[in-house]
């Protein structure tokens, strides 16, 4: 299974590249790899980046950088170029601006997807809050993949293009007895006064 770290977005409402900002004394990408490698479930950790962030990374990091067709393509052209470079039967998706993940949520998730994922056919499991659905917080199956490219070259680059058309499922993040907000987007350097 394949972690896939959302890292190439403008950033503008944040006015600097998300990826590198720090929570608590940690840079967001390194804190979710941390998370993502303490759950054991990943063989691979790959971030999904722009061209001009690609060597901002650890030389050890596995960066993809969108395909050429596909630049400037949002999160599912990352995620696109990502399956493409490396094959799996699951890839779990995280947005680079969600440095607060728990290995529980994701532990959690997985279950919830692996428990569905033959009897019902289900084919992405994500979290939700409040009705809002979270699809750069979410296990994708490797059949989306070609749903994914029709999309993109169809100029379709909602992500709701592709969960409103596949069986997807959500989890509602309350289901997560963990620490409050470890599912929220740091949007704006505001967001991390508290913190």
């Amino acid at each position: 299974m394949i972690a896939i770290i959302l890292a190439g977005g403008a950033s503008s409402r944040f006015g600097s590249p998300k990826a590198f900002a720090s929570i608590n004394g940690e840079v967001f990408y390194k804190k979710i790899k941390k998370t993502l490698n303490q759950t054991n479930l990943f063989e691979k950790i790959v971030i999904s980046s722009s061209e001009s962030l690609q060597y901002s990374f650890d030389k050890d990091d596995q960066v993809v950088v969108d395909l050429a067709d596909y630049k400037n393509n949002g999160p599912l052209g990352g995620i696109y170029s990502v399956m493409h470079a490396y094959e799996s039967e699951c890839y779990f998706v995280i947005a680079c601006d969600t440095p607060k993940i728990t290995e529980k949520a994701i532990s959690h998730l997985y279950q919830f997807y692996i428990s569905r994922v033959m009897e019902e056919q289900l084919e992405i499991a994500g979290y939700e809050a409040q009705n809002h659905k979270m699809p750069t917080l979410a296990f994708y199956s490797y059949h989306v993949k070609e749903d994914i490219k029709q999309a993109l070259d169809n100029k379709h680059y909602r992500m709701s293009e592709i969960y409103q058309n596949k069986p997807a499922q959500w989890l509602n993040v309350d289901v997560v007895n963990d620490q409050s907000n470890w599912f929220q987007n740091i949007n704006y350097v505001e967001d991390l006064k508290n913190e």
